[in-house]
């Protein structure tokens, strides 16, 4: 009976330093989890109100233009490598889906700002004269 108490005292004394270490790390890992947890919830709501305070602005026809310039280029690009990257991955592999769902991404990365253009609302213009 003493030999199986000391030997339990032991033990608990042998792993006393690692438990200790585990506690405190658990610890930090929960204290890093709330501030994270506190952070986003911040962010979204401060987005949510930024959303609910923006009022756009009309731009004029040259920064449009520049614009749908910039996206029309960028869509370019997109497709060239999207095309090359098709034509690879036909001539491969048959089941590899990586490369259309990078297209249908890209797709719709480039849709967004041309959405935003047709539905952005212009200011009446009064003409003088």
């Amino acid at each position: 009976m003493g030999r199986i108490r000391y030997g339990l005292w032991w033990l608990e004394q042998a792993s006393l330093g690692p438990r200790t270490r585990v506690r405190a790390f658990g610890e930090g890992v929960s204290t890093v989890g709330r501030e994270l947890r506190w952070a986003t919830e911040l962010s979204v709501r401060v987005t949510l109100v930024g959303i609910d305070h923006a009022r756009p602005e009309p731009w004029s026809d040259r920064r449009l233009m520049w614009l749908l310039g910039t996206i029309a280029i960028a869509a370019v690009a997109v497709a060239i490598v999207l095309g090359m990257g098709m034509a690879r991955w036909v001539m491969t592999s048959s089941n590899a889906m990586l490369f259309a769902a990078a297209g249908a991404l890209a797709v719709g990365l480039v849709f967004l700002p041309l959405a935003y253009l047709v539905f952005a609302s212009k200011r009446g213009r009064r003409r003088h004269g």
